[in-house]
């Protein structure tokens, strides 16, 4: 559930391939503009004092991070055992309390602190964390606790998963998506992917959003037939840059970048897409009111998930998509036939044609 008020950066969980999704779009209602049933939850954005009863009364489906990232860089006084506590108030779904390492490769002057043995420290802290809340967790909370793994590719993924399963297993686990392809800083995305079919269970992508990803996501889902979920801020992104997302294939327009002249684009000032936002505002009243631009970029978002849920369903449709997307951004462009090659291998276990990540740049 979105409320109309008080958004700030609050990401949504989007499920892919489950079937209660298309059941509950009821869109068009007078308060919100329209009802979603999953909702992603951080102690430190949304709140810790919020409750599920008050605030989230028809959710049908809440995931609650830990704020392991705010707690670590802002030095907070909040321990595992009070995230813990929250979350059993709150969520279906509560992620362990970690120590990010996400960037422990990079050998530039702002992560020069993260060497493998800032790793190797920080899988250890957060893995001991993970074990005590679940030993901690409350006889009768239903609420299921997932790992917080880490790592930026594949093998850092899996050397984080072994030590963490060693002394426990969880229903289900959660990961950062790498920002892009650098195999100076060991950042692969499919390769986090290929973790996820390999451990074979419920799992959380944490903060990737665009239709590449989120297509290669899809399919994977089909493949696996399991569910998984992500989370983004991008539509938040109307509340900070004044950016709309398009109602097809999520390019974007920035109203504060659209000079008056070029208002004529939108035919009697009225916005270039149909969702129950759009159809109730023009332009100049979305500008005006800067929560709108948050609702009509969830809007988009979701349905271009649905989209993709569909158009995966085709493999001759799936890899023109593909094709499209990859052609949109220069650098993936450059890239192409390994990219290609690396998605083939994730979702048909080809052997790859266009070698692998090392290829890249």
């Amino acid at each position: 559930m979105i409320e109309m008020k008080g958004i700030t950066h609050t990401p949504v969980s989007i499920a892919f391939n489950k079937p209660e999704v298309q059941n509950n779009m009821h869109w068009i209602k007078s308060n919100p503009y329209f009802y979603y049933p999953y909702v992603f939850v951080s102690p430190f954005v949304t709140g810790m004092h919020r409750t599920r009863e008050k605030h989230f009364p028809d959710a049908q489906y809440i995931i609650a991070d830990s704020g392991g990232f705010q707690i670590m860089s802002q030095k907070l006084n909040v321990g595992w055992l009070d995230v813990l506590r929250w979350q059993e108030q709150i969520a279906d779904v509560g992620f362990t309390v970690d120590v990010p390492a996400y960037s422990y490769q990079s050998e530039s002057e702002e992560y020069r602190y993260y060497t493998d043995e800032y790793f190797e420290r920080a899988m250890q802290v957060s893995n001991d964390n993970a074990w005590k809340m679940l030993e901690s967790k409350s006889q009768d909370s239903k609420m299921q606790l997932w790992g917080v793994v880490q790592g930026g590719n594949y093998e850092d993924l899996m050397r984080w998963y072994k030590n963490l399963t060693s002394n426990h297993s969880f229903p289900g686990y959660t990961c950062p998506l790498a920002s892009t392809f650098n195999p100076k800083y060991k950042q692969d995305w499919i390769g986090q992917m290929q973790f996820a079919k390999e451990i074979n269970t419920n799992y959380h992508f944490l903060g990737r959003c665009e239709p590449l990803v989120v297509l290669t996501m899809a399919k994977l889902a089909q493949v696996t037939k399991k569910y998984y979920t992500y989370d983004t801020s991008s539509a938040a992104m109307g509340l900070m840059l004044g950016k709309y997302h398009e109602p097809y294939f999520l390019s974007s327009l920035r109203f504060s970048k659209i000079k008056p002249e070029t208002r004529v684009n939108f035919t009697d000032n009225k916005l270039p897409c149909d969702c129950p936002v759009c159809s109730k505002h023009t332009f100049m009243e979305m500008v005006d009111k800067y929560y709108t631009l948050y609702m009509h970029n969830v809007y988009v978002r979701v349905r271009f998930n649905n989209y993709a849920n569909v158009m995966v369903q085709d493999d001759d449709v799936f890899h023109e998509l593909i094709n499209k997307y990859i052609n949109l951004q220069p650098t993936y462009r450059k890239n192409a036939d390994v990219l290609k090659s690396r998605i083939d291998q994730l979702i048909y276990e080809k052997e790859l044609t266009h070698g692998g990540i090392n290829d890249f740049f």
